[in-house]
């Protein structure tokens, strides 16, 4: 069960990267990429209603100040030793909502979610990148095949 919505989910996720045009702004890719991460952990996580609203305000903030981290951080140590700061700043809190086994699993839904990402992201670019190269060769719409381009 978890496979196939793991696989729905990444389906979702590279239909959703196909259709944004070009042209979208960066913001707008992340509003949408940030929406389906919020579904994504809260399917993870089983919220009820009454968690949401008492985890959400915290995890935003928590995501807020791990983008400033990670934004600033070019020694990668010092990064993942601000990062591990933070995490552990935000423990008590999570747990008091989560409880502690649940607030592992959000990590861990977090790192899920960026993988499948960037798993999308990677496919979404492997199957531009062969009409792009036949394009670069002279092998798009209207040449033939074999044919040199003319330059």
């Amino acid at each position: 069960m978890k496979k196939l919505y793991l696989l729905l989910v990444l389906m979702s996720l590279t239909a959703f990267l196909k259709a944004q045009d070009e042209a979208l702004n960066t913001e707008k890719k992340q509003q949408g990429i940030d929406a389906l991460k919020v579904a994504f952990i809260s399917r993870e996580l089983d919220l009820t209603p009454d968690e949401a609203q008492k985890f959400w305000p915290i995890y935003n903030q928590y995501a807020k100040d791990l983008k400033n981290i990670i934004s600033r951080g070019n020694d990668v140590l010092d990064r993942d030793e601000k990062v591990l700061n933070l995490r552990k700043s935000y423990k008590e809190q999570f747990s008091n909502v989560l409880g502690q086994q649940r607030m592992n699993k959000m990590y861990n839904a977090e790192g899920r979610f960026r993988n499948l990402l960037i798993k999308s992201m990677r496919n979404q670019n492997q199957n531009q990148r062969p009409q792009n190269n036949r394009m670069e060769r002279g092998e798009g719409r209207g040449a033939r095949p074999g044919a040199e381009r003319r330059h």
